[in-house]
């Protein structure tokens, strides 16, 4: 189950990954890739991504968001709690 601390650490590394969060009226937000930054002559170029909800009342709502995120070039880095696993040698 997601928590409302989990959607503010994905939202925070996907900014600074280059994407934008803009909220919806209804309470989600959109999510877009910068492809371009805004320069004195051409404004900033955004691709759109996903909705990703801005409360955590559906479980799978942010393992969704994640999946499209990381189809845009997110890299999700998991810390894991606990030993390595060991690797395998052949």
């Amino acid at each position: 189950m997601s928590t409302k601390k989990d959607l503010v650490q994905l939202r925070k590394k996907a900014e600074k990954q280059g994407f934008r969060f803009i909220e919806a009226k209804s309470s989600h937000y959109k999510v877009f890739l910068v492809v371009s930054e805004a320069t004195d002559t051409e404004e900033e170029v955004l691709k759109f991504v996903t909705t990703m909800p801005s409360t955590p009342s559906e479980y799978r709502g942010l393992k969704n968001a994640k999946a499209a995120l990381k189809r845009f070039g997110f890299v999700c880095e998991t810390e894991r709690k606990g030993k390595p696993k060991p690797q395998r040698t052949h």
